[in-house]
């Protein structure tokens, strides 16, 4: 059985809180910057806030789409997630040399 703990703790008199989070960017600001997984999340959320008022075919439309892109910010976060464990890890993966006789 789960138990709630709490993510509650004493600081230090001299301890600052910790900065607020930045407002995520606008999708003209995240194509500015080319960095593609922030313009996925900047459609996402585009896409969330016109949901309510499309009817029908676009309604459904929009579904898949958001679903399209929520799939592919959730695989691109997984890599970087990856990738940042193994550079923590100082994990060197080295390619193996090709074998067309493997084949």
């Amino acid at each position: 059985m789960a138990t709630n703990r709490s993510h509650l703790r004493g600081v230090a008199p001299d301890e600052a809180p910790p900065a607020p989070p930045a407002a995520p960017l606008t999708l003209s600001e995240a194509v500015e910057q080319g960095n593609y997984l922030e313009i996925l999340r900047a459609q996402r959320r585009e896409i969330v806030t016109s949901l309510p008022d499309e009817r029908g075919p676009a309604k459904a439309a929009l579904h898949r789409q958001l679903a399209m892109i929520s799939k592919e910010i959730q695989a691109l976060e997984a890599k970087q997630a990856q990738a940042a464990k193994e550079d923590a890890e100082g994990v060197v993966v080295e390619d193996e040399a090709w074998d067309a006789e493997a084949l």
